[in-house]
């Protein structure tokens, strides 16, 4: 038992990694398709992390990050970081990666490095990319909702504790946009990070957070020149469907010229012509933020409009 007291001394208000996000000593996951940007993502984080820089909008404290890789060697993580420009130092940023040989990454082996990280470095993150890539010594069965809610993240919950860090896993969605495995992983985490992409807009990705400790949310990101994700402002998801699928087809066509009889007999739209000639003219200034810009010609008959799409710089 404890008294108010002693709950008061213990307790600790902005004890957090990622303000309203991940907590100290906290187990998170984040998931996605392959191809989306987890792990640009997740070096974004350590990057924010190791300069106490806002992350997404969001403040974090300034800890040097633990990266464990056991599906990009150091080559292709070093590609990354340059192309997005991070700027880590010796001090801020560790990589331990699988060697060619190694078919998972060993979790006891991995005890000498979490010490080290946590005892000489004060190290507060640690992202593991990917999950399915440790070796817990027990042959669980990551489909198997006892093995995972029982003993696999448990032990990952552990190290959280001993070590006093925060761990973000990462790991794959399914093709029904689900944690791949046992929903277990959903269940035991302190957090989800699930980040998904829009499957209409191009550079339109959604980040859905769900937590037991914060406020859940849904935030719409887009990915810059540099790969780094950056909120967007513009909320697309508003954008009528039938415009919607009109900007989906400009983006893959890029310059074309079109009326609206055309267009919507061309798409199957489910509108007439003259209201989405309507629809379009209203919405002209919202399409030219994301890259489309159109131009109409009047003849003795018809409008003609010409569209043409270029990746939004902003």
């Amino acid at each position: 038992m404890k008294t108010i007291s002693e709950m008061q001394k213990d307790y600790k208000k902005n004890d957090f990694i990622v303000e309203n996000l991940m907590k100290s000593r906290g187990l998170y996951c984040l998931v996605a398709r392959p191809k989306v940007g987890k792990s640009l993502l997740a070096l974004q984080l350590a990057n924010s992390v190791a300069a106490q820089n806002s992350f997404l909008g969001f403040k974090t404290i300034k800890s040097p990050t633990l990266y464990i890789s056991t599906e990009m060697n150091h080559t292709q993580i070093l590609d990354r970081i340059n192309i997005m420009n991070l700027q880590f130092t010796d001090t801020n940023f560790f990589l331990k990666e699988q060697e060619p040989n190694e078919r998972k990454l060993n979790y006891m082996d991995l005890q000498v490095d979490f010490q080290k990280f946590a005892n000489e470095y004060n190290g507060k993150l640690v992202i593991i990319d990917m999950l399915y890539g440790i070796d817990m010594n027990n042959g669980y069965d990551i489909n198997n909702y006892q093995d995972t809610g029982q003993y696999l993240i448990p032990k990952f919950r552990e190290l959280c504790q001993k070590y006093n860090f925060t761990i973000l896993l990462i790991h794959h969605l399914n093709k029904s946009n689900t944690s791949l495995g046992s929903t277990a992983i959903d269940g035991s985490v302190d957090g989800m990070l699930i980040l998904k992409e829009d499957t209409h807009i191009k550079n339109k990705i959604i980040l859905e957070y769900e937590s037991r400790d914060y406020e859940g949310f849904e935030l719409i990101l887009k990915k810059n020149e540099n790969l780094i994700f950056e909120r967007s402002e513009t909320e697309i998801e508003d954008l009528d469907y039938n415009l919607t699928v009109f900007l989906n087809y400009a983006i893959k066509q890029k310059e074309f010229t079109f009326t609206v009889s055309e267009i919507t007999s061309k798409l199957n739209l489910n509108i007439t012509p003259s209201v989405f000639g309507k629809l379009l003219n209203n919405n002209l200034s919202t399409l030219e933020k994301e890259g489309l810009s159109i131009t109409m010609k009047r003849t003795s008959t018809e409008r003609t409009y010409f569209a043409k799409y270029q990746e939004p710089l902003d």
